[in-house]
C-alpha cells in the first residue's frame, strides 16, 4: 500500500511574480510522488487574498489566484489530490479530509496552512521552516503568531539547526533538511534549449533573483538580523574588480542607491519578465553563466547554514553557484560547482577561480544536483528524522 502525504503549499497565493516561490513548495509534492507515495497538495487563503487582475478583492473563481493554481497543476502534470480553500467560500473539503485520515505525512512549508481540523487525521505533521533564524525570532522576541501549534515535529532548510545555529530557543527541536529539486523539471534536459526574452537576459552572466530589502530587519540580544541590502553593499565594488557585469532580477526601485551600484557595473531586472512564469524562470536561470549572491544578513549573522532552494535550482541545470557562507559549507560538499565566500575579497578571488575553469564547475554543479539534491536523495533524508 502506498504511503500518503499532504502538503501544505503557498502557491495560489503568490500569483504574480513568484514563479521561484512557487516552486519552493512544489519540489516538495513532486519529490514525494517521484518516491511512488500518493500526495494531496493543499492551500488556505484568506477573502481578501483573492485579488481579480486589477488588484481588487473578488470571488475565488474570478481570482487570478485560482487561475495560476490551475495554471501551475496543469503544467506539472498533476493527476493528484489538490484543494484551495479560501475564507468564505464554499468547497467541498471532504475529500481532502477523508485522504488525510489515516496518511502517513502532513508537511506545512512555512506554516502556510491554518486548517488543522482537516488534517487531524495525519499521523506525522511536520513545520517545514523555509527562513531559520528570522522565523524564531518572530516567535520568541515578537510574538509573532507562526503557526508552530498541532505539529509534532519541526523541521528547517538552516542545515546548522540544532548543530551549531545561534537562535533563540522556541521550545521545538529544529531538524536540519536540504531543500529538495525534482530534476524531472529542472535539469538541462528539462530546460532543453532556452529561448526567449528570460533566457537572453540571463544569457552569460552571472545572475540571481531576489528581493533587495524583503521585509524589516528584527533584533534578539542587542544584535542586528537584517537582509540583504546590507551584504549587496559590502559587494558593490565587486564588477569593477572582478570585470563581470551581475545581473540581478529584483524589486530594487529607482533612486540614489541603485544608480550608486548602476554605476559600480551591476546591472537590475524588473522581476515580471523573469518571475511571471516559471518556465521563463527556469530559461533565465539555465542560461546564465552561474549564480552569484550574498544571503540574507540574518542568516550570516546567525550561521544557521541556510541554504538557497534558488541555488539548487542552479545547480540542477548545471550553472556554477557562488553563494555567501552562512555554514552550509559544512554540512555540503563545497569547492567544485558549489563555492562559499565570506568577504568581497573572496568574491572576487573565488569567480576567478571558477572562470578559469568553468566547465569542470558546471559539471561539478550538475553532479552534485543528482548526488545530494535530487528529491529522491534530499527527501529520504529528511523522512529518517522521523
Amino acid at each position: 500500500m502506498k504511503k500518503r502525504a499532504v502538503v501544505g503549499v503557498g502557491v495560489a497565493g503568490f500569483p504574480e511574480k513568484a514563479a521561484g516561490n512557487s516552486w519552493a513548495f512544489l519540489q516538495w509534492g513532486l519529490g514525494l510522488r517521484e518516491l511512488g507515495w500518493e500526495v494531496w497538495l493543499v492551500e488556505s487563503l484568506r477573502a481578501a487574498e483573492c485579488k481579480n487582475s486589477r488588484g481588487e478583492v473578488c470571488a475565488l473563481r474570478e481570482s487570478v489566484n485560482l487561475a495560476h493554481w490551475q495554471k501551475i497543476l496543469r503544467e506539472i502534470g498533476w493527476d493528484g489530490g489538490a484543494t484551495l480553500l479560501v475564507e468564505g467560500e464554499k468547497i467541498d473539503e471532504k475529500p481532502l479530509r477523508e485522504f488525510a485520515q489515516g496518511a502517513d505525512l502532513f508537511l506545512n512549508l512555512s506554516g502556510h496552512f491554518k486548517r488543522p481540523d482537516l488534517i487531524e487525521g495525519a499521523a506525522r505533521k511536520v513545520y517545514v521552516d523555509l527562513d531559520p533564524a528570522f522565523t524564531q525570532i518572530w516567535a520568541k522576541v515578537y510574538g509573532s503568531a507562526m503557526n508552530f501549534a498541532g505539529h509534532n515535529a519541526f523541521w528547517s532548510v538552516g542545515l546548522s539547526m540544532g548543530r551549531g545555529a545561534v537562535v533563540p530557543d522556541t521550545g521545538h527541536d529544529w531538524k536540519p533538511v536540504i531543500p529538495p529539486v525534482c530534476r524531472q523539471f529542472w535539469s538541462r534536459a528539462a530546460a532543453g534549449i532556452p529561448t526567449g526574452r528570460a533566457a537572453e537576459i540571463g544569457r552569460n552572466h552571472w545572475t540571481t533573483v531576489t528581493h533587495w530589502y524583503g521585509y524589516a530587519a528584527v533584533e534578539w540580544e542587542g544584535r542586528e538580523y537584517g537582509n540583504k541590502a546590507t551584504e549587496f553593499e559590502k559587494l558593490k565594488e565587486w564588477p569593477g574588480r572582478s570585470g563581470l557585469h551581475p545581473r540581478v532580477v529584483t524589486d530594487f526601485g529607482e533612486g540614489e542607491e541603485r544608480s550608486g551600484f548602476e554605476k559600480a557595473g551591476w546591472e537590475f531586472v524588473e522581476p515580471t519578465p523573469i518571475c511571471s512564469d516559471w518556465k521563463e524562470y527556469r530559461s533565465f536561470l539555465a542560461l546564465s553563466r552561474g549564480e552569484f549572491s550574498p544571503a540574507k544578513a540574518g542568516y550570516v549573522a546567525a550561521q544557521t547554514g541556510w541554504f538557497s532552494d534558488r541555488s539548487v535550482l542552479y545547480l540542477s541545470l548545471g550553472r556554477p553557484v557562488l553563494l555567501q557562507e552562512t555554514g552550509w559549507s559544512l554540512w555540503l560538499p563545497e569547492g567544485k560547482g558549489l563555492v562559499s565566500f565570506r568577504s568581497a575579497d573572496e568574491a572576487v578571488e573565488k569567480v576567478r577561480e571558477i572562470e578559469g575553469n568553468y566547465e569542470a564547475h558546471a559539471r561539478a554543479a550538475e553532479k552534485l544536483a543528482e548526488e545530494h539534491l535530487d528529491a529522491r536523495r534530499s527527501i529520504p533524508q529528511a523522512l529518517a528524522w522521523l
